[in-house]
């Protein structure tokens, strides 16, 4: 199966049909998104697209003509596979009647029928099955652990599925679960990378993600399949609980990163379902200490105010942009020599410090990436462990910090 590249998904497109369905126009987008070339669909009726092969364009009901809406279509592709998108469709003026719809977003992409079903292949949703997604898992980790980039993992739950099926039939939970396939292939950033685990368990591999991208595309996939009108009869409604954990600022292994994931996605479900959450590793410790670009002489980031084993708050006089990836280095107290990470900026505050002269100092979160070594890991580790209940604060450790 060939997989639509994030960039290809994003470009959509547009085309223009007459009021007898006849393609008068195919733009680029359109050839990438679909794998048609104009010529093969430019001049030919929609449902006979293809070189005259009988291959529809696309299905579903336009604006009345002269009108202008929005519009669910179905679009086949050349490979076979069908995108389910939302577009617009928009009366326009001159002769005869003629119709641009622009496709706003995928909503859904299907398998092409090649899939067979295997171990490493389920047969109701096409997707890779819990085997392949354990292969996948293990080259994944082992690749992130050789790199500077994080891999997060995301496990999700249709919450009360059974409830469909005994409202509405196991057929109707069978097109849920294939429904939400397809939605999962058009939503992540590599629908190779999404797997069905059982029943209404799947879970989603991003390479080079770390915990707070993970959060923000699980938060949009729920948000997708909250708003997706699954039946056209009665009031049942489909959700998804998610939880994210990555690797390495949340597990050393592949088994603890699942694990990780499986606590997150637990504690979203026991929070009452349909909501993303993230692993938080504790103990979370209150400390102060200077934080330096690593490397020979490298100049004051800023001073921490927390530290956890996945991540670090940082208080500075110089904002540093989110997404932005920083060597970093700081001593712990009461061990020798310094810890060094690669952290990434997940989130930036302003505190104000001091309220009477309104100074407000900039901070951020840094998530960790990657450890300098395994001694990294534990150093830390063993500082958190030892000092949970107490606030450490170095000599001299102020907060007003000159740039």
């Amino acid at each position: 199966m060939n997989a639509l590249s994030p960039a290809t998904r994003s470009a959509c497109g547009s085309f223009i049909v007459d009021h007898r369905g006849r393609i008068l126009g195919f733009d680029q987008s359109m050839e990438h998104l679909t794998g048609w070339p104009a010529t093969d669909v430019v001049g030919r009726d929609k449902d006979v697209v293809g070189g005259g092969r009988g291959v529809p364009l696309y299905e579903g009901a336009l604006a009345p003509w002269g009108a202008s809406g929005r519009v669910d279509l179905a679009v086949y592709c050349r490979d076979g596979r069908q995108l389910e998108v939302e577009a617009v469709a928009e009366a326009l003026r001159g002769g005869s009647p003629q119709t641009l719809v622009t496709v706003l977003r995928i909503i859904a992409l299907s398998t092409n029928g090649s899939a067979r079903a295997t171990d490493r292949c389920d047969a109701l949703t096409g997707l890779p099955t819990a085997a392949a997604f354990r292969v996948a898992l293990d080259a994944d980790v082992q690749a992130a652990a050789e790199s500077v980039r994080p891999l997060a993992l995301v496990l999700a739950d249709v919450d009360h599925l059974r409830h469909v099926n005994d409202a509405l039939g196991h057929s109707a939970g069978d097109r849920t679960l294939c429904k939400l396939a397809g939605i999962f292939r058009a939503s992540v950033p590599d629908e190779r990378r999404v797997f069905r685990l059982g029943d209404d368990d799947f879970a989603f591999l991003m390479p080079g993600a770390g915990r707070g991208e993970a959060r923000r595309a699980a938060a949009a996939l729920r948000s997708t399949v909250e708003r997706h009108e699954f039946f056209t009869v009665g009031a049942q409604r489909v959700t998804l609980s998610l939880g994210a954990a990555s690797f390495p600022g949340d597990a050393d292994s592949p088994a603890d990163l699942v694990q990780r994931a499986r606590e997150a996605l637990d504690e979203a479900r026991s929070m009452g379902r349909n909501r993303v959450w993230c692993f938080v590793r504790r103990p979370r410790v209150p400390v102060q200490v200077p934080v330096y670009f690593d490397g020979d002489d490298s100049p004051l980031v800023g001073y921490t105010r927390d530290l956890s084993p996945s991540g670090v708050f940082v208080q500075t006089a110089a904002p540093i942009e989110i997404g932005m990836r920083c060597a970093l280095a700081f001593a712990l107290p009461g061990q020798d020599g310094r810890v060094h990470v690669i952290g990434r900026v997940v989130r930036r505050v302003q505190q104000e410090v001091a309220a009477e002269a309104h100074v407000r100092i900039p901070g951020m979160g840094f998530e960790f990436e990657r450890f300098g070594g395994a001694g990294d890991r534990r150093a830390i580790d063993v500082f958190l462990h030892q000092n949970e209940s107490r606030t450490l604060r170095p000599e001299g450790a102020r907060f007003s910090i000159s740039p």
